[in-house]
């Protein structure tokens, strides 16, 4: 299993914006990516900041999609090419409850 966690500059002002936003694209998330297991997306309104973390069964899912055409076409668009890309492989993982 892989983790993996991005830094980009948000691309809508407000939390609140955000939120809805991602929560529109969760379906997507869920069927149609290869290897994907979660994705959480989160947000510094302060500074103007968004994250996203997942989880893919392994490296090679990983970069798939990082590498896909649609990845690099919002990159390109919405980030502005500013997005900062870390792979860590997963030594243990703590689940207290599922997130709603």
């Amino acid at each position: 299993m892989v983790v993996v966690i991005l830094r980009y500059p948000a691309y809508l002002p407000t939390f609140d914006e955000v939120a809805e936003q991602c929560r529109a694209k969760v379906p997507v998330f869920e069927t149609e990516i290869p290897g994907l297991i979660d994705k959480t997306w989160g947000m510094d309104e302060a500074t103007g900041t968004m994250c996203s973390v997942y989880h893919f069964e392994d490296r090679a899912s990983a970069e798939a999609r990082f590498a896909s055409d649609g990845f690099r076409d919002f990159v390109a668009k919405q980030l502005q090419n500013r997005v900062e890309i870390e792979y860590f492989d997963v030594a243990a993982v703590a689940v207290r409850r599922p997130l709603k």
